[in-house]
């Protein structure tokens, strides 16, 4: 099998259908298959295609909606020919299509891309007026002598690659496109491609035509969404975020409409009014230009906009599990309910949860967050986060990082036992790898989880060093985050974890991680099972410095209520003050000691 064609399709039953049909045209003497991955239509597209009658071997893949990168996966790692090919699901291959890119495949290329002008059928209108000054232009230089394939021209309407090199990047990247959506997979693929050394060509004889049928509506949410994965893409590529990040985003215009909806609705409305009546004059051809601009500039501000030096959150978990009745234990378990609460209310706020790789970037000073940026993190590795943290982190696609106590890995929390302390279970190897499948980074938390300062030197290197080796032996290396048992480091620590070729290492003491801190002292949040509803949000909002007890204004109302009366200032207090008031301060009300050192 020399080609495999992989066409993916979502609600274009018609159009698909047609593209199929248009491959039994071929001159190309070799054999070839195509894959049609359906991706979660409704409009019967697998029925059609399974009733066609055509004269190379169709493969019918269906899956739930997932987005274009995951069909285009799937449809590559199911091909079987030595070259795959990715069309869109509204293009008409030329009778010489795979005789070129074979042609071209044979003279060194590694990755192929072809012409794609627009279909002479396809709807008349301003947007197809668009589609063929972009192709043409991009035809034009792209064959100039000399010209050289840019980041942004490795679109995905038609590119072939050997399936050799779509494996060695392991394919497309589906976290860059949700259910129904697209942007930017095409081009972070070529990108992966490139700096594996494939090199890329245009061959303008490689021609399949586009029935370009996007409806004006249609196209604007469409830079809508091209305005998300852009974002999404420079922070995945920051060193080349400017080469995909659209020139709209430097119009200030543009940027304040995109944050004024009662300004930039009517202009959208008029925009669509004219170009849906077919009108393509100056008029109608600037403020549908300007709609354009508005759309995508909305959708890089509900990304999180341009990656900048931001201030970052990390939050700090220990158990998701209901720990009442574990003793001095009981305040490090968080409920599965209220991590689920809670990562609905981060979601809510606007806060974009971060990857271990960007966190690295930015505390070494080389990459910029999106705004409100927030890490979550988990000590210890327990059951309970595979058990229930995991689903909820995989169904909102949500990055994290857990940290392991490797000598006990498989076992339980028996360090600092005490009368009246339960232990919870600890995840195996099997388990540990099960998070990292999920997109949850495993850090080092020592071997024994013991007090670092405490320990000699030998000792010392045993915990830290023996604790990124342990990982790395099952196959969970290299190790480049390290977590301080019970948040304690001083230089010597410090310097053992840099030693040990971690990049960087948190505490628990509260605060934002601002640019310039110290890789080796990141601070974090420390949420507690006592963190529910509007104070885990205050929490996270002043980064985890909440007054302490007996200190400032709470040691005034509290002395208030001694010198007044308890009884009768509280009975006051619970009718005048909000009900999340009051209920904080009875939580404040002063209590005994907490006893010795903290489980953390």
């Amino acid at each position: 099998m020399r080609f495999s064609v992989v066409i993916p399709s979502y609600q274009r039953r018609d159009l698909v259908v047609a593209s199929v049909r248009a491959l039994a045209s071929q001159v190309f003497a070799g054999p070839f298959e195509v894959i049609v991955v359906v991706d979660g239509s409704t409009d019967g597209t697998a029925a059609a295609l399974r009733e066609l009658a055509v004269p190379f071997p169709l493969m019918v893949l269906e899956q739930p909606n997932q987005g274009s990168a995951a069909a285009r996966s799937a449809g590559g790692f199911a091909a079987r020919g030595d070259i795959v090919l990715f069309m869109d699901d509204d293009m008409e291959a030329d009778p010489g299509l795979l005789a070129e890119h074979d042609r071209s495949h044979r003279e060194g290329a590694g990755i192929v891309l072809g012409h794609i002008p627009l279909h002479p059928d396809s709807p008349p209108g301003l947007l197809s007026t668009w589609v063929k000054r972009w192709v043409d232009r991009r035809a034009l230089r792209l064959s100039a002598p000399g010209a050289s394939v840019r980041i942004s021209d490795l679109v995905g309407g038609q590119i072939s690659v050997s399936r050799e090199a779509f494996h060695a990047v392991g394919g497309f990247d589906a976290r860059l496109t949700h259910a129904g959506s697209f942007g930017n997979e095409d081009v972070d693929f070529g990108y992966r491609l490139l700096r594996h050394g494939y090199a890329a060509v245009f061959n303008p004889n490689a021609i399949s035509r586009q029935r370009y049928t996007v409806r004006p509506r249609h196209f604007l949410r469409q830079w809508r969404e091209s305005g998300r994965a852009s974002v999404k893409f420079a922070r995945k590529h920051p060193e080349i975020a400017s080469q995909v990040l659209d020139r709209p985003l430097n119009r200030p215009i543009f940027r304040g409409l995109a944050v004024l909806p009662v300004l930039a609705a009517p202009l959208r409305w008029l925009a669509l009014a004219l170009v849906e009546r077919g009108r393509q004059g100056p008029l109608a051809n600037r403020l549908f230009s300007v709609a354009q601009a508005v759309e995508y500039c909305r959708g890089v501000r509900e990304a999180g906009g341009i990656p900048r030096r931001r201030p970052l959150r990390v939050l700090a978990y220990h158990a998701i599990a209901d720990t009442a009745g574990a003793g001095r234990f009981a305040p490090y378990g968080v409920r599965p309910e209220d991590f689920r609460r809670q990562v609905a209310a981060l979601r809510r706020a606007g806060y974009q949860f971060v990857s271990a790789d960007e966190v690295v970037r930015f505390v070494r000073g080389a990459g910029g967050l999106p705004r409100r940026p927030v890490l979550l993190t988990f000590d210890d590795c327990y059951e309970s986060v595979l058990e229930h943290a995991l689903p909820v982190l995989e169904s909102h696609g949500i990055p994290a990082v857990a940290f392991a106590v490797t000598g006990r890995i498989g076992g339980a929390n028996d360090w600092g036992r005490s009368p009246g302390r339960s232990q919870l279970a600890l995840l195996d190897a099997d388990g540990l790898r099960r998070l990292v499948r999920g997109g949850v980074e495993i850090g080092a938390h020592s071997r024994t989880h013991q007090q670092l300062p405490r320990a000699g030197a030998a000792e010392l290197a045993d915990e830290v060093s023996g604790s990124c080796e342990d990982l790395g032996r099952i196959g969970l290396g290299p190790v480049r985050l390290f977590a301080y048992p019970y948040g304690e480091s001083d230089e010597q620590v410090r310097t053992a974890v840099e030693s040990a070729g971690c990049h960087a290492a948190f505490t628990v003491e509260p605060g934002l991680v601002r640019p310039g801190v110290d890789p080796y002292r990141i601070p974090r949040i420390e949420i507690l099972r006592g963190d529910e509803g509007w104070r885990f949000r205050w929490k996270v909002t002043v980064a985890g410095r909440l007054p302490r007890p007996n200190n400032g204004w709470q040691a005034f109302v509290r002395g208030s209520w001694r010198r007044w009366g308890e009884p009768r200032v509280r009975s006051t207090a619970r009718r005048v003050l909000p009900k999340p008031v009051w209920s904080w301060l009875q939580r404040r009300r002063p209590r005994a000691s907490a006893g010795p050192l903290p489980l953390r």
